[in-house]
């Protein structure tokens, strides 16, 4: 298995990253998991195929993870795709979903390859060997009273991928490490996106757990410059493979 770091800043758009998008790699088969703006351009800039990529799973809704997803729709037609595309979303968004893809002129019926618009579930699987956990993020915990006034749910997951190999756990935004605690026991490998947490608390929690690799995405730029800063920190608590991730990187498992 791989994981294709496409886009790793924060929500605040920076010159040097795109926004959240990641790619799961088994034997040449794609999921990706979020697309936020620019997900397009990294995919061609790594030299991705938009073709290969058989689902799209979203973590929650906020523009710097779902954003780059109507223009990623017409990469694929403009591509020449023809095979169905399978989308993951919280469920409050699929109806919206489809009534945006028609303000973009993005109709179903006219369209060269079948949307197939799900509503997440709690246990997803893919290839028959990759399956796939949801857990609560709370990230948008914080906007839940306003959001109901609004009619909207603050839905907001993080993904356990499960394998042979092992587990690979990606978080998204989180509203802090505890709220993820009871679903996260054991991981080989934790990709856990830092905008909303410290270093800190970050190591503490996989120190915890005996995570062997971490990486930390979604940063601010403040945080970009500061790895000999984590290494230090990681040794206090006895990580020996924690770093910040950046797009371009991949991560095989």
């Amino acid at each position: 298995m791989k994981w294709h770091v496409l886009g790793s800043a924060s929500g605040l758009t920076v010159p040097n990253r795109f926004h959240s998008a990641y790619l799961m790699e088994n034997k040449g088969a794609f999921l990706l998991i979020d697309a936020g703006d620019g997900v397009s351009y990294a995919l061609a800039r790594q030299k991705q195929s938009p073709l290969a990529i058989e689902a799209v799973l979203i973590s929650h809704t906020h523009p710097d993870h779902v954003a780059g997803l109507p223009l990623l729709l017409q990469f694929m037609m403009m591509s020449g795709r023809k095979t169905p595309l399978n989308i993951f979303l919280p469920a409050f968004y699929k109806d919206f979903f489809f009534e945006q893809l028609y303000r973009f002129y993005i109709f179903p019926e006219k369209w060269p390859f079948p949307i197939r618009v799900n509503v997440l579930k709690k246990s997803l699987t893919f290839w028959d060997s990759l399956n796939v956990t949801l857990f609560p993020t709370h990230h948008l915990a914080g906007v839940a009273e306003t959001a109901r006034h609004h009619g909207v749910e603050t839905e907001s997951y993080g993904f356990q991928f499960q394998t042979e190999e092992g587990v690979f756990v990606f978080t998204s935004d989180i509203q802090s490490v505890e709220a993820i605690s009871p679903y996260i026991q054991t991981a080989n490998w934790l990709l856990i996106e830092g905008a909303h947490t410290s270093p800190d608390e970050i190591c503490q929690f996989a120190a915890d757990r005996n995570i062997p690799h971490v990486r930390i995405t979604h940063v601010p730029p403040e945080l970009e410059q500061q790895e000999n800063a984590l290494k230090e920190l990681a040794m206090e608590y006895g990580l020996k493979d924690l770093k910040i991730t950046f797009d371009g990187e991949i991560i095989e498992w």
